[in-house]
């Protein structure tokens, strides 16, 4: 009687000690799933409005002012990453054709523009 009596007590130390392993987990897993969306929503440029253009290479950075001021495009100021240019425009229009000469649309920094510039 003893006996059974230990192991049902060691077994119910081991799924409880399963349970918190597991638990720790999945907030591992879901701390990390917010840290990445939250990463995504700092970079993804929005549908309409103030967004940096940052070229890949040299020639994509000699190409961006020609490429960057197409229709409705217009240009705000220079960007904090060297080469870079920040645009007031529609996503739609400039992410897939400037990506494909080698320059990122992303989100505007947190300032908004390069040093000295007025928001």
């Amino acid at each position: 009687m003893r006996l059974s009596s230990t192991a049902d007590r060691l077994s119910g130390t081991a799924r409880d000690t399963d349970a918190g392993r597991h638990g720790a987990r999945t907030i591992g897993l879901q701390a990390t799933l917010a840290a990445v969306v939250m990463s995504w929503l700092l970079v993804v440029p929005p549908a309409q409005g103030r967004m940096m253009l940052v070229p890949l290479d040299g020639r994509a950075s000699a190409a961006l002012p020609a490429l960057a001021l197409h229709g409705e495009t217009r240009l705000v100021a220079t960007g904090p990453i060297p080469g870079s240019l920040i645009v007031y425009g529609r996503r739609a229009d400039l992410a897939a054709r400037l990506l494909a000469h080698g320059i990122l649309t992303v989100a505007t920094p947190l300032g908004g523009c390069a040093p000295g510039i007025a928001a």
